[in-house]
């Protein structure tokens, strides 16, 4: 498999979903959506890749793209991580196997991990020859950022909170909205770095969610564009919402920022189409919460931690309200 063709397949599938022409800026970039996709040659260009970076940071008009896109990729990535999360026990072994495989994922960072007496310290450290490409190094570099920290949220089934990150991109007039997308401390450092407690290294990976993700992936196209909606912003949003509900609950101040414009914007956009993020989020629940139902195995406890419950008293009344039953009792009558 070609990871890095994967990579930009899933950051063109990104870019769409945030309305962007793909067609246009692949163009631009120098090359076609045809060749992306090409699953038996990958001839694009590291200068093609910087083209396109820079012609998405043009048409989005969005320089924090990259840590965007970090932070929702985890689907796309499972073709990356997969057999990561299935083969390791614990955190430490899983981000071993990671900075092993850096190299084949990019060339322009490797990974490496200071253990302290109390933290534990990722670090991207920028490769020799690639300064000239500096859009895909800043926005690459701003991705493996938010993706290791999401990621990690996802591995544990907890909101992990990083002590702090550094970012050698950072800007300080922007830092509200590099906390709306990270929920930590940053500040500009000479190398990206992603600094936590060291008790998380021993923490075990959750691996039944991994089964979890892949159901949802091999049948995302059926759940999407629900009915319920009927206006075009919304169900973007409810598809986005969908693609990127591993593990964590997105806040409407993240998907205003992921479709680049204002919280005030956004909900006034969705009420001229008759919707709210509110109950948009509350279908999206609904949808999965079923979908896990019918076809998972998983626990009602576990379900109920994947959507975001605190309690699964919480979800079980959700669930009731929604199907006018309880879960135990929409799975003994085969629903």
């Amino acid at each position: 498999m070609n990871y890095r063709q994967t990579m930009l397949q899933a950051l063109i599938a990104f870019c769409g979903e945030r309305g962007l022409d793909n067609a246009k800026i692949t163009a631009l970039s120098g090359f076609s959506i045809a060749q992306l996709m090409n699953g038996s040659k990958f001839d694009i260009t590291d200068q093609q890749v910087e083209n396109l970076w820079k012609n998405i940071v043009q048409f989005s008009k969005d320089e924090l793209i990259g840590l965007h896109f970090g932070a929702t990729m985890q689907l796309a990535a499972l073709n990356i991580v997969g057999q990561i999360i299935q083969t390791s026990s614990t955190v430490k072994d899983a981000l071993l196997q990671v900075r092993s495989m850096m190299h084949v994922v990019t060339d322009l960072y490797t990974m490496e991990i200071e253990l302290g007496p109390k933290t534990c310290v990722i670090q991207y450290l920028k490769n020799v020859g690639f300064d000239h490409f500096q859009m895909t190094q800043r926005q690459f570099g701003d991705f493996l950022i938010a993706f290791t920290i999401y990621e990690l949220k996802g591995l544990l089934l907890k909101n992990l909170k990083p002590t702090k990150v550094g970012l050698p991109s950072f800007q300080k007039d922007r830092y509200m909205d590099y906390e709306i997308i990270l929920k930590c401390p940053i500040g500009k450092a000479e190398h990206y770095t992603v600094e936590f407690p060291r008790e998380y290294l021993d923490f075990p990976i959750i691996t039944a969610n991994y089964e979890v993700q892949t159901l949802r992936i091999n049948q995302m196209n059926k759940l999407q564009n629900p009915n319920e909606l009927t206006g075009a912003l919304s169900k973007r949003i409810f598809n986005y919402l969908l693609a990127n509900s591993y593990l964590y609950s997105l806040s409407i101040e993240a998907v205003a920022g992921n479709f680049n414009v204002s919280v005030r914007t956004l909900q006034r956009k969705l009420k001229d189409e008759g919707a709210s993020y509110v109950q948009i989020a509350e279908e999206v629940r609904k949808s999965l919460a079923v979908h896990y139902m019918q076809n998972s195995n998983s626990s009602i406890k576990e379900i109920s931690t994947i959507l975001g419950y605190a309690e699964p008293s919480a979800f079980v009344r959700a669930f009731k309200k929604w199907t006018g039953k309880t879960p135990t009792e929409y799975r003994t009558a085969g629903l």
